[in-house]
């Protein structure tokens, strides 16, 4: 009888093991899936509050804006004739922007035959400057003096000859703040020097903003369009002014749309001279021939 007890209490033991190794086991998963959806719902509310894909959309949009430094404007139909002149040349370069990074890069552009500069259709610099400043902004084609370069339209082929320069503009923007206050989206953009703005590209150039611009965007549809340029309350830090960092640390514009031009030029002329040493070769060798 002891021993039919003591076999009893035995798998009594057993079962109550089991159930307790059970509810372990039970317990860590319910702890580990616990952990995971606490985990997924810290990372979704850091994605909701995480602007950085929004702040490098609005860097490429005002990269070329921001590069040539336009004055404050109130509306798009107060801009002084300089700052019209500034949308314009940022338009153009914009558009050779976009066409730099198609799959066809500049290879389907017309070029003028003297000079072999690049002629930019009209129709792509409007197409840029509905892409900033909305549908209902409309620019005066025409040739113009720019910041560093004339521009020629030709009113036959309806585009700008593009010179076979570079243009590193004088800043770079970094976006800070995206704020919506009012219908209206305040975008500030920290001014970040280029070695073009002194000219001197040896010397150390400052690596962070050294003043602030606040782009005023309003939306038509499902886009937000620029329509605004004020003169930001951020200021920069007085390190930033004060301390500078190597000119290879410098922040440039990520594209040289002219650097394309003139590559695909220089490209088209060794091309040629190639054939054309081909040839007198050719030449050559048959001259030998018959002689």
């Amino acid at each position: 009888m002891a021993n039919s007890i003591t076999k009893e209490e035995h798998e009594r033991n057993k079962r109550r093991r089991f159930r307790q190794l059970l509810g372990a086991v039970l317990c860590l998963l319910i702890l580990i899936g616990a952990f995971n959806v606490l985990a997924a719902a810290v990372s979704g509310v850091a994605a909701l509050f995480d602007d950085t894909d929004k702040k490098l959309e609005y860097e490429a949009r005002l990269q070329t804006l921001v590069m040539f430094d336009p004055l404050p404007f109130a509306s798009l139909d107060q801009m002084d004739d300089s700052t019209a002149r500034l949308v314009k040349e940022s338009a153009i370069w914009s558009a050779l922007y976009n066409a730099q990074q198609s799959s066809t890069g500049l290879d389907n552009y017309e070029r003028d035959p003297d000079t072999d500069a690049l002629i930019m259709p009209a129709v792509d610099v409007d197409a840029a400057v509905a892409a900033l400043y909305g549908p209902d902004f409309k620019i005066e084609h025409g040739s113009f003096d720019g910041v560093d370069m004339s521009y020629i339209y030709l009113e036959e082929q309806q585009g700008y000859l593009i010179p076979v320069t570079s243009q590193m503009g004088l800043y770079t923007p970094k976006v800070e703040q995206l704020k919506k206050q009012d219908g209206k989206l305040r975008v500030t953009v920290g001014y970040v020097p280029t070695p073009a703005l002194s000219g001197d590209y040896s010397m150390s150039t400052p690596s962070e903003p050294t003043k602030y611009m606040d782009y005023i965007f309003e939306k038509n549809g499902r886009t937000w369009y620029l329509t605004a340029l004020e003169t930001s309350e951020m200021k920069p830090a007085a390190s930033s002014t004060a301390t500078s960092q190597p000119a290879e640390d410098a922040v440039v514009p990520e594209f040289d749309p002219t650097s394309a031009i003139a590559d695909t030029a220089d490209s088209a002329l060794l091309e040629s001279a190639s054939t054309q040493d081909a040839d007198s070769a050719a030449d050559s060798a048959a001259t030998d021939e018959n002689g």
